[in-house]
């Protein structure tokens, strides 16, 4: 068994793992680079993006570094099938048609600019057509539900806790040319306990022989979240006491729902006044209706 890392070493995008055993080629993840424009353009075309040398894709779910560049390797000749739990699928189907809208204005701003200097002109990663043709081999897989994606691999999802349908991966493998039985673990991206509108993630997983983990957060310790709402308790007073506007960036998938969540329950318990809070992200409002739409 052989494992490359073509992302998120060293860096904390870009999520792309390879394993290859038995003769085949399984692919963990297939996530967008995202930084600047001219580094990001140049990395995201880089790896494994021939797309018919891979035989199987396992996605971890559906933030963009780890899902952004499937539809690309659909577009290279990849025709396997995409392993994710159906949440992750559902939320790909938006996300990744955004993210195309994304690379098409991307490109189309930098070209202005190329044609008036007489340069060639750039393609966009991949275009929302590709997006469609990508959703067609999504495979939805439902958590603690072993499936046997290649002959001797076998491949359980477990709830991760990070955002709606993530996944910790889990490879049991028949190692035909060591004659061993291995498990891989990929832990994917780790959520936090007690955190609202999502389940805690698995914490014990078994018998792991190799584990791939993330560790964004891996050097410092994160306060229990009653202590989080608190402190947004605390700036949202503060900014409305002395006239002012709190701006909260955050992520449009995950974060930005359970921001709107704290904001309206600190309302309901009467700890912050009433006041109008804009979500400016049509991104996080379709995954919203998407996904409600269906329960």
């Amino acid at each position: 068994m052989k494992i490359t890392f073509h992302g998120a070493a060293k860096t904390v995008t870009g999520s792309q793992h390879l394993i290859e055993v038995n003769g085949y080629r399984i692919m963990l993840d297939c996530g967008l680079f995202q930084g600047k424009r001219k580094e990001a353009f140049e990395l995201n075309r880089q790896g494994p993006c021939d797309g018919s040398s891979i035989d199987v894709l396992v996605l971890s779910h559906a933030h963009i570094d780890h899902s952004g560049n499937i539809p690309c390797l659909v577009k290279n000749g990849f025709t396997g099938d995409i392993y994710s739990t159906p949440a992750t699928r559902d939320l790909c189907s938006v996300m990744l048609l955004d993210s195309a809208y994304i690379q098409e204005k991307d490109v189309q701003y930098v070209n202005k600019k190329r044609k008036k200097q007489g340069k060639n002109l750039f393609e966009p990663l991949y275009t929302k057509q590709d997006v469609v043709m990508a959703m067609q081999n999504f495979i939805g897989l439902s958590y603690n539900r072993k499936h046997e994606i290649v002959p001797g691999v076998n491949l359980t999802l477990v709830d991760a806790g990070h955002m709606l349908g993530s996944t910790h991966v889990i490879l049991d493998i028949n190692d035909k040319e060591t004659g061993r039985e291995q498990r891989v673990i990929f832990s994917g991206d780790i959520g936090r306990e007690g955190i609202p509108i999502i389940r805690n993630p698995t914490h014990i997983i078994e018998g792991a022989d190799i584990l791939i983990m993330e560790s964004t957060y891996g050097n410092r310790l994160h306060p229990p979240y009653p202590e989080s709402e608190k402190e947004l308790e605390r700036i949202i007073n503060d900014t409305y006491n002395r006239g002012g506007v709190l701006l909260i960036p955050a992520f449009a998938v995950g974060r930005t729902q359970q921001i709107v969540y704290a904001l309206h329950k600190l309302y309901d318990q009467k700890k912050i006044p009433h006041l109008p809070i804009y979500v400016d992200s049509p991104l996080a409002t379709n995954t919203y209706f998407e996904i409600h739409g269906k329960c």
